[in-house]
């Protein structure tokens, strides 16, 4: 007796269930077991190797196509998966983009919760990015809602009720999705005492601990797929951010003893949880040159428009005209009005004369409004080119002008026919001819594009005004979204 043990290893008395590795199904041999039912495989003779399922019909073979699924294709007793050209998230993600896939991914629940599915496990390194934007490379485990579903352990993702073989609910799908949004943003998979408080709240990101709270927490709080989309759309709901700067200067001519050009901004912002509202409405007015108190003309014209309660930019303007009219008691004269009003991230044009407005946006320069002039006229009638139209002595003939009208006249006052959507890095710049006129169209253009300061692009453009010899009043007023 040496009291030593010896140890033996017995083979197997359980064969092997389902498919084997070098085994050949329905025209493919299979080449790597993947887990659940996955393979990667090649068609006899010929093919890339793909991936195929070689179990009896899954669930997920009946769901209706989503942008987001895979497509798979029955070829006799298996499915062959459709290669998805993408690439794994790189984590961690920045949590904008969580937030936005996240969103994309809730969709997916909401659209399978419509046809009766709640879904039960979802593989974190299936999220992929492609061309068309995210994508799951392999389809989702789906449960009927109300039935039990088949008990499945994915560590730290595993709703606990699916652990437990609990009918399928919609919820358990976006207890999977907090667990991956948790691990997009850390790096790291939940913990595996779970999603406690103190672990969620040490995920840095304004809101994210809130959202994740509700999307783990115990079965019958925890948030449904329409709940959550309900949550994301409050959570993305921040208002947009604007700069915004102004100058006008009288100029050279010693004949215009006063500054007959106007400007005005107003901005209205409330803040509160699910965003808030920002308007923010803004003119440049010029008084008629050589007509009787021209600045009484423009400082009403942009008081009105500021101040208007009406509806549209275009009644906004009429309002403005009706001003005029009462503030020049009958004097001759008049005034032009380019007024833009942003609405959440929407703007919208009213314009009369020849002040313009510019947008600048996607590194191309735009001009938004039409000249209402005889050399504008003249370039469309062909009989003057932009060039010469830029330094002809009837520039400054308008043909359209506030205070000039008793009565609204249709078509009068120039809009555009849908607002216009301001991307972040947007800007727009109204101006009066005093700019316009002196500088050249290449130079306004590359400090709209290029000048980072608001405040020194328009002094810049005053500058370049006066270095002209500034024969008029010359105003300037530029808008960006910041964020």
């Amino acid at each position: 007796m040496t009291g030593e043990l010896e140890e033996e290893t017995y083979a197997p008395t359980v064969a092997p269930q389902g498919p084997q590795v070098g085994e050949v199904v329905s025209g493919y041999q299979l080449n790597q077991d993947l887990g659940r039912g996955w393979f990667t495989a090649n068609a006899l003779g010929a093919g890339p190797s793909v991936d195929v399922y070689v179990r009896p019909q899954p669930l997920w073979a009946g769901l209706r196509s989503h942008r987001l699924l895979p497509r798979v294709t029955p070829v006799g007793d298996l499915w062959v998966l459709a290669p998805t050209e993408g690439t794994p998230l790189t984590l961690p993600l920045d949590p904008d983009a969580a937030q936005s896939y996240l969103t994309d991914l809730a969709r997916l629940l909401f659209a399978l919760e419509k046809q009766g599915y709640a879904v039960t496990d979802l593989d974190p390194f299936s999220v992929q990015l492609t061309r068309e934007g995210l994508k799951l490379r392999l389809p989702p485990q789906v449960a009927r809602l109300g039935e039990a579903a088949q008990p499945t352990l994915r560590d730290n993702f595993t709703p606990p009720e699916v652990q437990e073989g609990q009918p399928a609910q919609a919820k358990s799908g976006v207890y999977l999705l907090g667990a991956l949004f948790f691990q997009w943003l850390t790096g790291c998979p939940l913990p595996t005492e779970g999603p406690s408080s103190v672990v969620l709240a040490g995920v840095n990101a304004s809101g994210v601990p809130q959202l994740l709270s509700g999307m783990l927490a115990p079965l019958p709080q925890r948030l449904t797929p329409t709940e959550l989309l309900a949550a994301l759309k409050t959570a993305a709901a921040r208002l947009p951010v604007y700069g915004l700067a102004a100058a006008t200067d009288i100029g050279l001519n010693p004949e215009r003893p006063t500054n007959e050009d106007a400007y005005g901004f107003v901005w209205h912002q409330t803040g509160q949880h699910g965003g808030g509202a920002v308007t923010l409405r803004a003119v440049v007015s010029d008084g008629m040159g050589g007509m009787a108190a021209g600045e009484v003309a423009s400082q009403a014209a942009v008081r009105a428009f500021l101040g208007s309660g009406a509806p549209t930019l275009e009644a906004q303007v009429w309002e403005a005209n009706a001003a005029v009219l009462a503030d020049m008691q009958g004097r001759d004269g008049g005034c032009t009005l380019t007024g833009v009003q942003i609405c959440g991230t929407q703007l919208q044009l009213g314009h009369v004369g020849d002040t313009r407005a510019y947008m600048a946006q996607g590194g191309a320069v735009q001009q938004l409004s039409k000249d209402h002039s005889y050399v504008a006229a003249m370039v469309a009638s062909g009989q003057m080119t932009p060039e010469e139209a830029q330094v002809s002595p009837e520039r400054n003939k308008v043909l359209r002008s506030l205070g000039s009208l008793r009565a609204a006249q249709d078509n009068y006052v120039q809009v555009l026919p849908e607002p216009l959507e301001l991307p972040v890095g947007s800007r727009v710049l109204l101006i009066s001819d005093g700019i316009w006129g002196e500088v050249p169209p290449p130079v306004l253009h590359d400090l709209l594009l290029q000048e980072p300061s608001l405040q020194g692009m328009v002094d810049r453009l005053i500058e370049l005004s006066l270095a002209s010899g500034a024969p008029d009043n010359a105003t300037a007023l530029v808008i960006e979204r910041v964020r």
